[in-house]
């Protein structure tokens, strides 16, 4: 089964506009993304998924220039664009992560790609973690089969919540990662407002290249000399 890493990213963000194009140690926040994610070892592709909306242009573009596969679809309805997205890649299992996440957990990943084909999920996330870390893999199959329900703009907009709110229907499980830290939560590892460039420029400017766990994270966040210049 063909296995897929799709970020969802856009530049109409009425919090931060254009955050995808900024600077996150010395490329763009889409670029950083882009390779962290390629640093999965299960996901046969990492695509961004972006809209066809004339605001987007610019972050298509950039994609073209850095040889990132990118695909355009219905800047509200994101659900259909996971949908049209992985019938146009022809993917069967979905890993969906947020553009404003550089720090999400590949290893988490990993391992639910791994469980959602050997176990037969429709979906899976991970639990008792930190924001910023968290990822959901999900079938096309399940994606498909929520647009056939009556769903209504929310769950259009937000692509799991009729699963969410429909566990019975759905073969589902979490991934507890046991990263539960009341004291990190206060630090913002996704890039939601421009001052949240700081503390993700902080912490990337600690680690080296892509390759890193969240407990590489953890730990450079719990360091006094980091502490200190948050």
């Amino acid at each position: 089964m063909k296995k897929a890493i799709l970020i969802q990213a856009r530049l109409s963000s009425t919090r931060f506009p254009n955050k995808m194009m900024h600077e996150l140690n010395n490329c763009s926040l889409i670029e950083y993304v882009y390779n962290r994610c390629k640093n999965s070892t299960i996901a046969n592709q990492v695509i961004v998924i972006t809209s066809n909306d004339l605001t987007d242009d610019p972050l298509y573009d950039l994609c073209i220039k850095k040889q990132i596969p990118v695909f355009r679809g219905n800047l509200h309805d994101v659900l259909h664009r996971y949908i049209e997205a992985s019938k146009f890649y022809n993917v069967d299992i979905i890993c969906r992560v947020c553009g404003d996440s550089p720090f999400v957990d590949i290893g988490a990943i990993d391992t639910m790609f791994n469980e959602v084909e050997e176990k037969q999920l429709d979906y899976m996330c991970a639990s008792q973690t930190i924001n910023g870390f968290i990822s959901e893999i999900v079938t096309s199959r399940a994606l498909n089969d929520i647009y056939s329900c009556d769903i209504d703009r929310n769950d259009k907009e937000h692509v799991t919540r009729y699963i969410k709110n429909n566990k019975k229907l759905f073969k589902c499980r979490e991934l507890k990662l046991g990263f539960e830290n009341k004291k990190l939560n206060f630090h913002p590892l996704t890039v939601d407002y421009p001052k949240d460039l700081y503390v993700v420029n902080l912490v990337a400017k600690e680690l080296l290249g892509y390759s890193f766990s969240s407990k590489d994270i953890v730990d450079i966040l719990t360091n006094s000399k980091v502490q200190n210049d948050l």
